[in-house]
């Protein structure tokens, strides 16, 4: 796989290392009382309760967990190669949900196979009753929230997009931390697996990132129904998926039938991947930070989303101010404005001069620039203006 460097990064190559996952009763404010941190780090913990798992598998896509971008820790997974048996990428936030008493599951035929289901040892998560729900476990009714922020690497935009370009999602469970899905839309189940319900595949409720950008997606009722988004290299976007539980539009697995008290787990899925062989080499990184999933009461219990937005968690870095991957005019007048979110200082403007027109971040596209000298000047002026302005 050729992995690609960006200079603006400390680790050399373009993916991450911290994100933020908290469950939030519905009754408190994103981030209250009852907010629960499970964890910070996104490298590959693998499948479990309380870790966040940043996965990759196949081989055309990569992912780095050590990634800074103006002292913030982020994640970035990369499309670059090809896998003609199937390769993907994604992260997958599990809870608890404890142990559903069921034993086996049959083939639903002529009880031939025999689907042996491990007892799950961990209690139900602590939201379940935090929100009020009076079985300590999940219950219809109950609202999932699932957000996350997104942008396209300035230096290696995602730009082809894979079959299944990224869907944020929910799976229920009905054996904790299984991997043995068997789940397609028409629930045909020839091996009769554990995943009761998944919001995209079952209900087409997933929430859809267009990273090529040409209104479409492997869902095709998605843009209809108002679940694309897009994302772009200068900012962040805010990506959320919300369930509202409902047993009644589950199929079954098979001939069994399974409902809400069934569950053992609730996952939140990110995932993007292709099992049809495209050549996905160059085809570019997403970054991934501050991971949030929560559990309300029911729906009159949401809160507004809090998860906030990762540039408050970065510095000025190298006098890019503006995140487009070069460092030029428009980060000076950024500079000159007092920075957006961040206030810029003196340190910042010296920061800039003796990054502009340097280096791979000098990539100023032929657009004619004020010179260094004659835009310091100016700045100098300004600083005493802005000095005397905040005397008044």
């Amino acid at each position: 796989m050729k992995f690609h460097i960006n200079s603006r990064f400390q680790s050399g190559f373009v993916i991450c290392s911290v994100l933020t996952f908290c469950l939030v009763a519905g009754s408190q404010n994103a981030r209250g009382a009852n907010a629960t941190t499970l964890d910070t780090d996104p490298n590959p913990d693998g499948l479990g309760f309380g870790l966040t798992d940043a996965f990759t598998f196949g081989g055309a896509f990569g992912q780095d967990g050590t990634a800074v971008f103006n002292g913030n820790d982020i994640l970035v997974q990369v499309m670059d190669g090809s896998a003609a048996g199937g390769s993907g990428a994604g992260i997958s936030v599990p809870i608890s949900n404890g142990e559903n008493g069921i034993d086996q599951s049959l083939d639903g035929v002529n009880n031939e196979i025999v689907n042996i289901d491990i007892p799950n040892a961990t209690p139900p998560n602590p939201v379940f009753a935090a929100i009020g729900n009076a079985s300590g476990k999940l219950e219809n009714g109950n609202v999932l929230r699932y957000s996350m922020w997104v942008r396209s690497d300035p230096a290696f935009p995602a730009t082809l997009a894979p079959q299944i370009e990224p869907v944020v999602k929910f799976e229920l469970w009905k054996e904790a931390l299984s991997t043995n899905a068997d789940t397609g839309g028409g629930q045909v189940q020839p091996f009769f697996g554990d995943k009761v319900y998944d919001t995209d595949q079952h209900l087409n409720a997933g929430i859809w990132i267009d990273i090529d950008n040409n209104g479409g997606v492997i869902d095709t009722a998605a843009a209809s129904t108002g679940r694309i988004r897009t994302v772009n290299t200068t900012s962040w976007t805010l990506i959320e998926a919300v369930y509202e539980v409902d047993d009644s539009q589950w199929l079954g697995i098979g001939d069994d039938l399974y409902t809400v008290e069934d569950i053992e787990e609730v996952r939140a899925v990110m995932f993007w991947g292709d099992f049809v062989g495209t050549d996905l080499t160059g085809g570019g990184a997403l970054w991934f930070d501050n991971l949030l999933f929560e559990v309300f009461k029911d729906a009159a219990s949401i809160t507004p989303n809090t998860n906030p937005d990762p540039v408050l968690s970065e510095g000025p870095g190298d006098g890019d101010f503006d995140g487009d991957g070069d460092v030029d005019g428009r980060d000076f007048l950024i500079w000159q404005r007092g920075g957006s979110p961040n206030m810029l200082s003196a340190g910042d403007l010296a920061l800039w001069q003796n990054t502009y027109g340097n280096g791979a971040l000098a990539a100023l596209n032929n657009v004619p620039e004020p010179g260094t000298a004659c835009l310091a000047a100016i700045a100098l002026s300004l600083m005493g203006c802005r000095r005397r302005v905040r005397r008044m």
